[in-house]
């Protein structure tokens, strides 16, 4: 038989949020929906659909302190403090004795034909040791534009010497990354390769710098780099920006669909009518 208070606390943890329990959110806006996982082993953005149709398989950020590895995943820094605060925006925090990471997710999206969709992602880095820090933070993407991984291309964007951000293509489909260089600096490396490479230098031991190179074409994924020092106290803001262009459109409703449509509108100003005819 169980205690009272046996039963005390099973109902306190039933009563619980479950957003408390949650690592997995779901943000939607438009013909757009997002997810992300903010911890655990599979942790980053794992999907962006857009009218209906996946255009991403991952998405996440890494970090260095110093110049000797390994990086880290943002994510392991600490359990994430979580913040739903519309069906559109997403802001995670992470605490640990040295740094404080906080990220703002603000999803818009198109209109079910617009076949565009946007993700704006607000990042704080804040020190809070008595003393600088050299601090390196990175960005992963594999986007699979038009749901397709084989057959896109990459480029980067300069801002002086430095880097504004990625344009990824698959035909008439495109994914642009903007760096806002008025509330943050641009990246100091990126890269864009094939395969495993750039997220296997993320996971290993020893420390990465994205080697400013770029492949042709084919299956392709980015990486961007900021390497600052960041003063005792001091925050480092990264303010970027990702739009989805160019989508097919969402499916439109079968004929027989459209005749139920026209007859249910057409039924509607029946009503009208003969609600109208009793009123004069």
């Amino acid at each position: 038989m169980k205690s009272l208070k046996q039963i005390g606390c099973a109902l306190v943890v039933l009563c619980l949020p479950i957003g408390l329990c949650q690592a997995q959110y779901t943000l939607t806006s438009g013909n757009s929906s997002v997810a992300i996982n903010a911890s655990g082993a599979n942790a980053g953005v794992t999907s962006w659909i857009v009218n209906g149709q996946n255009q991403l398989n991952d998405q996440w950020f890494w970090y260095r302190i110093g110049s000797t590895g390994p990086e880290y995943a943002i994510n392991t820094i600490g359990t994430p403090t979580v913040d739903l605060i519309s069906s559109s925006i997403l802001q995670t925090t992470y605490v640990s004795s040295q740094i404080q990471a906080t990220i703002l997710y603000s999803l818009v999206g198109g209109s079910a034909q617009s076949g565009t969709s946007d993700l704006s992602e607000q990042i704080a880095i804040q020190n809070l040791t008595s003393s600088s820090i050299s601090f390196h933070f990175f960005q992963y993407a594999d986007f699979n534009l038009g749901g397709t991984a084989n057959n896109d291309s990459g480029q980067v964007t300069k801002a002086g010497n430095k880097y504004g951000g990625i344009n990824q293509l698959d035909g008439t489909c495109m994914v642009s990354e903007n760096v806002y260089t008025a509330v943050s600096q641009p990246a100091s490396h990126y890269q864009i390769g094939t395969g495993s490479t750039i997220l296997n230098s993320l996971n290993n031991d020893t420390p990465t710098t994205l080697n400013d190179t770029s492949v042709g074409s084919g299956n392709i994924n980015w990486g961007l780099e900021w390497d600052v020092t960041i003063a005792s106290g001091g925050t480092l803001l990264i303010s970027k920006d990702l739009n989805i262009q160019g989508v097919a459109p969402g499916p439109v409703p079968e004929p027989s669909t459209w005749a139920l449509i026209i007859l249910a509108a057409a039924a509607g100003g029946l009503y009208k009518y003969r609600t109208l005819r009793r009123l004069i």
